[in-house]
């Protein structure tokens, strides 16, 4: 049997050939009756079954619009595929109002299946009802099931999340499942899930035999995506080769990470500094540790351990924690520098947000370390560095005769650009030694109060004119409302 993604394009195709009939009849019928006509009218007239068919793809909001727009098409909301009651299908319904159209699009629904079914809500004295949508998306094939669940209070003092009944896990359909605010007792041996690629669980408990049963039965699971979720102290992933994607964001009581996901393309850490521990990651791509600030000193041995798990990578986003965690260290009275090795580093992206020593020279003894670099950003935002004694003392004279190049980059980005002393200084070190660099981009804060005056543009541009050691690259500086330049990989959050 086709899928439905392939009959609706089944249906177009039909459609754009009668257009093309059509078109072409009219033109050859001005040519052959040699009419003076000036215009000519394109349009065609679809047939109701090709035109329900559109429809039935579209969300549900725009379905009903259509059938309040036109009498003909007031019963293809009937037959629609997405059924997406999230918070722009709210859009200001009072709760009873909300309810009652779920309801009634359930209970009307006539089509044969039901591709997606997302679902904002209160569950509270409606887990019934509740159970009872789920149902009918389940029994007619839903392939994306997204609840997000939310209620009054602290849901760990108060009412009980809102409990999955066993439909869902015995779903043969489902392909991404989006849970928040649920609990989760799935049984050891699940009847369904077996195609399930994508998994979000959002504030949601979660014990070490969850994550084993499920990677122990979901056999194609591909992305793993948990954030705000609790109870996660030792997060142990034993993967199928399928697995690809982990992403684990602000889930305060971890303490230790342990992966072995021979697959592992990309993985994303948002939180405090924890323990993470890869056994064999060599299709390890993209990487995000976006460690909290540190109360004090960086925990220097969890960051050094880590390190030497990721040298395939080709892009990681982290902030100045992580560097801190890297910069060069006091060992039997001598200050050494690590020795670690990203040959396969393209982008490197760096948030500088609560550091507390990280200097200029700590960003460039990192850097020297991936030789293959082509695009760095760094986000300075707020952040203004600091000329102490460890950089007075240590720093400064290693900053300055750093006589390496990068030969490879081709593009530097420095958002929250204030002008400032060592800020130039950073610009100049590495015009200096990019001999390739295409564009230099520069962005002023978005911070009121980090705003510093801009400098008369066409003057900046002359000053910096004698650092440069590739004559053709471009220097731009943005507002930053008015950026338009490259983008990092990544964001801060992805959540």
């Amino acid at each position: 049997m086709a899928s439905p993604e392939r009959e609706s394009q089944t249906f177009l195709q039909i459609a754009r050939k009668r257009l093309k009939r059509q078109s072409h009849s009219s033109y050859h019928h001005l040519d052959h009756a040699n009419t003076s006509f000036t215009h000519v009218d394109h349009s065609v007239d679809l047939p109701d079954d090709v035109l329900d068919m559109i429809f039935s793809f579209l969300p549900i909001k725009n379905a009903m619009q259509i059938g309040t727009l036109s009498t003909r098409f007031k019963n293809s909301w009937n037959f629609n595929r997405r059924l997406d009651f999230d918070n722009d299908f709210a859009g200001g319904r009072s709760p009873e109002d909300f309810k009652s159209i779920v309801t009634k699009v359930f209970d009307r629904h006539a089509g044969s299946r039901i591709l997606s079914f997302r679902l904002c809500f209160d569950p509270n004295r409606e887990e019934l009802l509740v159970e009872k949508w789920i149902r009918k998306s389940i029994e007619k094939g839903v392939e994306e099931l997204d609840l997000e669940f939310y209620q009054s209070g602290n849901v760990f003092e108060g009412r009980r999340p809102f409990k999955l009944n066993s439909d869902v896990y015995e779903a043969e359909s489902l392909k991404i499942l989006k849970l928040t605010l649920c609990q989760l007792d799935p049984p050891p041996k699940l009847k369904g899930l077996h195609v399930l690629n994508t998994l979000v669980l959002r504030k949601i408990i979660i014990t070490p035999t969850l994550i084993d049963t499920l990677f122990q039965n979901c056999f194609f699971l591909e992305t793993l995506d948990v954030a705000h979720c609790q109870r996660i102290f030792h997060l142990k992933i034993f993967a199928q080769k399928t697995f690809k994607v982990l992403k684990v964001g602000d889930c305060q009581e971890i303490l230790r990470i342990y992966i072995d996901a021979p697959n592992l393309r990309s993985f994303h850490y948002c939180g405090h500094v924890c323990f993470i521990k890869f056994n064999t990651v060599p299709q390890l791509k993209d990487v995000m540790l976006s460690f909290r600030p540190s109360k004090g000193f960086t925990e220097t041995f969890r960051v050094r351990n880590l390190v030497f798990d990721l040298h395939p990578i080709q892009v990681l986003t982290t902030t100045s924690t992580f560097l801190e965690g890297l910069s060069p260290k006091f060992i039997g009275g001598k200050l050494r520098e690590m020795q670690f090795f990203f040959g396969n580093l393209k982008e490197f992206h760096l948030i500088m947000e609560g550091a507390i020593y990280c200097n200029p020279y700590d960003i460039i003894s990192f850097l020297k370390h991936c030789p293959s670099l082509e695009k760095i950003f760094i986000d300075l935002k707020d952040f203004c560095f600091v000329r102490g004694p460890y950089w007075e003392l240590h720093n400064r004279q290693s900053f300055q005769k750093y006589s390496a190049s990068f030969d490879c980059l081709k593009f530097i980005k420095l958002p929250g650009f204030k002008f400032q002393k060592d800020e130039l200084m950073l610009v100049k070190f590495f015009l200096e030694r990019a001999s390739f660099l295409e564009k230099l981009v520069l962005v002023t804060p978005k911070s009121r109060h980090a705003r510093a005056l801009t400098p008369n543009l066409q003057a900046f541009y002359q000053y910096l004119q004698p650092w440069k050691a590739s004559p053709g690259a471009q220097i731009a500086v943005f507002e930053h409302l008015n950026d338009t330049s490259v983008c990092p990989k990544h964001s801060k959050t992805w959540y």
